[in-house]
């Protein structure tokens, strides 16, 4: 056999090198998916904008438009046809590898390991450099056509709709309650469910477990909606309060229910959604609620439409019938075993174990709550940490005493919850923390009070609260009596979605405000009259027989547009009237101030009142008067003869007119608020200058960020700054600015509790000590910047901020990050949103003794942040954090905790799905582990 042996001398870079030169445009196939990469990040980045876009529009009951459907589509197919480039580009066998470059060849020779090919491969290469060619040119087309895609979306056809379907199932169990509703939702076996029972009997409670199981539960419903019907609720409140859950911003004012009711239709139309109604007292449309199905949606057999499930609540088992409930739930008191477990986890353990004579008495105590959970907590309650047997036995007397009950006109349920609350209410500590639990009940059924701007204030115009230099101390003293009030469960705070509002929010149990008026109303013995007719939908006052003897009267939160004419000294008896919120009331009748001679508090605030009359001079009693956020421009020259005036709120009324003397006459003044109004004019400075009342001026202002008025506010005879806004817009560029200079003086910063600080042209801010002193902005609680556009650093210098609870950082565009926000001990909120160029939140953790490597927040919120990609560059700690929400932080890939925050606080994680989803984990088990709390 013949052999040939043939020598081919080849240079196998050189022909590859060739067939490289036959390809210029395509490249090398690393480097051409290097830029097919660069591309397709660029179009993620249009998508997710669009994305954006479609979720906003979906929130205003708009869809799609088909341009934009077909646009995403392509995205997504071109997505995974690029992901298949790159597998098959990976799979190669000696991609990556180095085999062709050879020992002591020069750097030119040598191309990066992705390039390196052998000859076998080389056509396969060439394939993909062709593939990645062509997809890198429909890339750049679908990049280049997002631009036009205007509009996203547009308004969907009208559908027309028909109610859920009818059943009914029988009633469970008291501690099976959640638990059978639940299985009954999960098992579709129905779509409307009643619970129906007295007031008390843990209806709400149920409720709310039902909600928190399906909030962590994604896989059924897309929303869970929870709203408070209330007595005499307007059904207009209902679809704007459902839009507000569904952050649904197409309500108009000026809509009638019937668009409304549209509008949330054509938005839920093709959602899986639960609403959990609260406190329902007759029948509502849940068509006008947006929960019906779309008639094409019921015909259409074979695809299995969206679900529409409504859970309510109500002391009616008729409302339940008129609402067409599938399945009756009637809530029963609990049975004596369950009630004393119930009075026990409520009750100081460690004293009922020590004396069986208390032992005995508080069972007897429980019996007396007839099974009413809510009684049974108000009772224990009441009597957590009385230990003397004597105590227990004369509460158990009170509650038993037939004689004081028989004046008592109520019905047995009614009884025995009013026997619980009056014996909780003569426990409270003092009279004050009393007057604070009564004074409650003037707001409407079911309302989030801000324990700040509305309740503090209140008790302080009662005079509830009197005993106090600075309004500081008035405000520390409210708190106290909120507190011991929550902690006997007879105040409760609000479960509410967006924090800082979890501890700024209260409200009474419907239950416990009907007691409280019950005890200030004409009960007999009952030297007290108060009329509240507060959130009922009120058009006109009532008739003067009906409020002529009361002493406090409250038609807040109404739709009051006129008052009456009264005649002189109608009303003598009348301490207090309260008009708050009555937008469409524009005029006050002089007659109506010379009716009411022995008045001592008028709130007048969120009304269209145009002008005071001057009659207001004839109320020399009056203590308290607040005209915030009213329409009034020109204070009467009047105003100056309150000689008893300790309280005037006049923030954000945009004031043009106060006379000389009006304010500086005003001697037992102790609290003054002209914030928010137009920047300080030279006759507001002559006030303040003038004023020698015979207390300390505490006042909330806005002025010009000035040195010379940080130095007029100092010089200020008697007077101390509460709540101070710099305003920076007429200012000329600073290069930094020092809240520390000689300037701010202890009037300024010694007793400041919120300082607001905007539109102010400095690229460096420093809160420092004033000279010698480290006390200053020693009761800070409250710190706001917002609109700084040059600001690139926020520091601090010897301050001591112990008091500082809550940063508010909006739109500062240049800021780099908050790093000293870990030299603040106490701090638990933080909102930073529309910074743009922050990449990193802490870019300093544990580098010097003032600063820590954990953090106090509780509730961390972000947004609008397109370069923020870390929390901190170092391991942080945050042992309290509670709430963290991120909205439009596309770069935020890793959150700075993992599974360890369930074995602490944490609450909820709040943001879009797309981020959710696209974070970075160590172990996905973290993931799974911290899904339930993501909203």
């Amino acid at each position: 056999m013949a052999c040939i042996n043939l020598n081919l001398d080849v240079d196998v870079n050189s022909c590859l090198s060739g067939l490289w030169a036959s390809l210029p445009v395509l490249g090398r196939p690393k480097s051409g998916i290097q830029k097919l990469e660069k591309e397709m990040a660029r179009l993620r980045g249009k998508r997710d904008d669009i994305k954006n876009q479609i979720d906003q529009a979906d929130r205003q009951g708009k869809i799609p438009t088909n341009e934009v459907s077909q646009w995403l589509r392509e995205v997504e197919e071109l997505e995974g046809q690029v992901a298949a480039i790159k597998q098959d580009f990976q799979s190669m066998s000696c991609f990556s590898c180095n085999c062709f470059n050879q020992t002591g060849g020069t750097s030119s020779q040598t191309q990066q390991a992705g390039d390196q090919v052998s000859i076998g491969e080389s056509s396969n290469f060439c394939s993909i450099i062709r593939r990645v060619a062509k997809k890198l040119g429909e890339a750049t087309e679908l990049t280049s056509r997002a631009g036009a895609l205007d509009p996203i979306a547009t308004v969907g056809p009208p559908e027309p709709t028909v109610m859920l379907p009818i059943a009914h199932q029988p009633t469970v169990g008291i501690e099976s309650y959640v638990e059978d509703i639940v299985g009954y939702i999960n098992g579709g076996e129905g779509n409307i469910i009643g619970i129906f029972g007295m007031g008390g009997v843990g209806k709400t409670t149920i409720l709310e477990s039902i909600q928190q199981y399906y909030l962590h539960d994604h896989t059924i419903f897309d929303h869970v909606i929870w709203v408070v019907a209330s007595k005499g609720c307007q059904l207009k409140k209902l679809q704007n309060d459902i839009a507000k859950s569904l952050k649904l911003d197409t309500l108009e004012k000026n809509d009638d229910e019937r668009t409304c009711g549209d509008k949330l239709f054509s938005y839920l139309k093709d959602k899986n959604c639960l609403l959990l109604l609260d406190d329902i007292w007759e029948r509502l449309d849940l068509q006008l609620l947006g929960m019906a199905h779309s008639a094409t949606e019921r015909g259409q057999q074979q695809q299995k439409h969206p679900r529409k499930v409504v859970v309510l609540t109500t002391r009616s088992e008729t409302v339940c019938a008129q609402m067409k409930a599938e399945k009756k739930i009637k809530v029963r008191c609990l049975d004596s075993e369950q009630a004393w477990q119930l009075f026990e986890q409520n009750s100081d353990g460690d004293v009922l174990s020590s004396d069986a004579g208390i032992k005995f008495i508080a069972e007897e105590l429980a019996k007396e709550c007839a099974g009413l959970p809510l009684a049974l907590v108000t009772v224990a309650r009441a009597m957590s940490g009385k230990r003397s047997w004597e105590v227990w036995n004369d509460a158990f007397n009170q509650i038993r005493d037939k004689h004081e009950w028989t004046t008592v006109c109520l019905p047995e349920d009614s009884l025995v919850m009013y026997k619980a609350f009056k014996l909780s209410y003569d426990s409270l500590e003092n009279d004050s923390i009393r007057e604070c639990l009564l004074c409650c009940a003037l707001w409407p059924e079911d309302y989030e009070i801000n324990q700040f701007s509305e309740l503090i204030p209140c008790l302080i115009g009662c005079g509830i609260i009197r005993e106090f230099n600075v309004i500081n101390e008035a405000f520390a003293q409210g708190c106290s009596h909120l507190e011991a009030l929550m902690a006997t469960s007879l105040l409760e705070k609000c479960n509410n979605i967006n924090p800082p509002y979890e501890d700024t929010l209260v409200k009474m149990h419907d239950v416990i405000r009907d007691m409280a008026l019950l005890m200030v109303s004409s009960l007999e013995r009952n030297k007290r009259k108060w009329i509240v007719k507060a959130g009922i939908g009120l058009h006109d006052l009532p008739r003067q027989e009906e409020w002529q003897q009361a002493e406090r009267v409250s038609f807040m939160s109404n739709q009051i547009t006129s008052l009456q004419e009264y005649g002189a000294s109608t009303f003598l008896k009348l301490s207090m009237l309260i008009l708050h919120d009555n937008m469409g009331l524009e005029t006050i009748p002089s007659s109506l101030l010379k009716s009411m001679p022995h008045l001592t508090y008028l709130d007048l605030s969120f009304c269209g009142i145009t002008e005071l009359p001057m009659e207001i001079g004839s109320l020399t009693e009056l203590q308290y008067l607040d005209l915030s956020y009213s329409s009034i421009a020109k204070l009467p020259a009047e105003l100056g003869c309150l000689c008893k005036l300790e309280y005037l709120l006049l923030s954000s009324m945009y004031l043009k007119i106060v006379p000389n003397g009006t304010i500086s006459n005003l001697l037992m003044l102790k609290w003054l608020d002209i914030s928010d109004n137009y920047l300080v004019p030279e006759w507001w400075w002559d006030e303040l200058e003038c004023f020698k009342g015979r207390h300390q001026l505490s006042v909330a202002i806005s002025i010009n960020a000035t040195t010379d008025n940080i130095q007029r506010l100092n010089m200020l005879p008697n007077v101390s700054i509460w709540r101070l806004t710099l305003d920076g817009e007429n200012v000329s560029k600073l290069p930094n600015y020092d809240l520390g200079t000689p300037q701010w003086g202890y009037r300024v910063s010694d007793k400041l509790d919120i300082l607001n600080i905007m539109y102010l042209k400095v690229s460096r801010l420093v809160l420092a000590a004033g000279m010698g002193r480290e006390s200053s902005f020693g009761c800070l609680k409250r710190l706001h910047f917002e609109c700084l556009q040059l600001l690139v650093e926020i520091s601090l210098n010897r301050v001591r901020l112990y008091n500082l609870r809550q940063i508010f950082i909006h739109d500062c565009p240049m800021l780099k990050d908050v790093s000293w926000v870990l030299e603040l001990p106490c701090l638990n909120f933080l909102q930073i949103e529309y910074c743009r160029k922050m990449k990193e939140l802490i870019s300093e953790v544990g580098n010097s003794n003032s600063i820590s490597s954990s953090s106090s927040v509780q509730s961390l919120i972000l947004g609008y942040m397109p370069n923020l990609n870390c929390i901190a560059n170092r391991p942080l700690h945050f042992p309290y954090l509670e709430y963290i929400d991120v909205k439009d932080c596309p770069e935020l890939k890793r959150l700075p905790f993992g599974t360890e925050m369930l074995k602490n606080r944490l609450k909820r994680i709040r943001g879009e799905e797309y981020w959710w989803n696209n974070l970075d984990w160590d172990d996905e088990s973290i993931k799974d582990s911290l899904t339930p709390y993501f909203r």
